[in-house]
């Protein structure tokens, strides 16, 4: 069991997936501040209810470890950084200190390596694959199966509490099922239906 800070936003952040951050709040640039510092994690959650700038919002009980890969003074005085994901967690408990900052102290949540994908979801590997083409990112055909996911769910333009649903299921396999749902209902796939999987 770890505590680590959190920072509470509207985005999802999933691992293996890069978030930029707009820091201004004196409790986050402490917290960016001593993160760097000792080259520790903070955890990033979605808020479900409240807003970001609130010490009370209501957040969701699963959320992603981050790490600092890059910071700069950006030109409105604002420190940017970008956070990269690394795994998904679970609350707890929490504290809120007098500056408003919370910990929590929480569970490791640990993904399957699954390396092959299966059959039916084959098509989700070209499918990233010209998603990343448009972004100008690297190809994903050394990725596993977990790790296709994560970044086709973080590239694609689905709901931030969709994506939450998504990075709350344990397994690979019915996270793809979901996924696939999804992709169905807004017209990026015509229906395939999975075989031998249990919806």
């Amino acid at each position: 069991m770890t505590e680590i800070p959190l920072f509470p936003i509207k985005t999802v952040l999933l691992p293996g997936n890069t978030l930029g951050l707009k820091i201004f709040e004196t409790r986050y640039l402490d917290m960016i501040a001593a993160c760097m510092r000792e080259n520790s994690l903070f955890g990033v959650v979605l808020i479900h209810k409240g807003d970001e700038t609130v010490i009370d919002a209501d957040i969701y009980s699963v959320g992603t470890t981050a790490t600092i890969n890059d910071w700069e003074h950006r030109a409105d005085g604002l420190l940017g950084i970008t956070a990269l994901g690394m795994e998904r967690f679970e609350i707890l408990s929490t504290r809120t200190q007098p500056d408003g900052l919370t910990f929590a102290k929480i569970n490791i949540l640990a993904d399957e390596s699954v390396l092959d994908i299966p059959e039916q979801f084959q098509y989700m590997l070209e499918l990233l694959n010209h998603v990343s083409a448009q972004e100008g990112r690297i190809r994903a055909d050394d990725q596993g199966f977990c790790e296709i996911l994560y970044q086709l769910i973080y590239l694609l333009p689905l709901e931030a509490t969709l994506k939450q649903r998504l990075l709350e299921i344990p397994d690979s396999l019915d996270r793809a099922v979901i996924l696939h749902a999804e992709l169905i209902r807004l017209g990026v796939i015509q229906y395939i239906k999975p075989e031998k999987v249990t919806e």
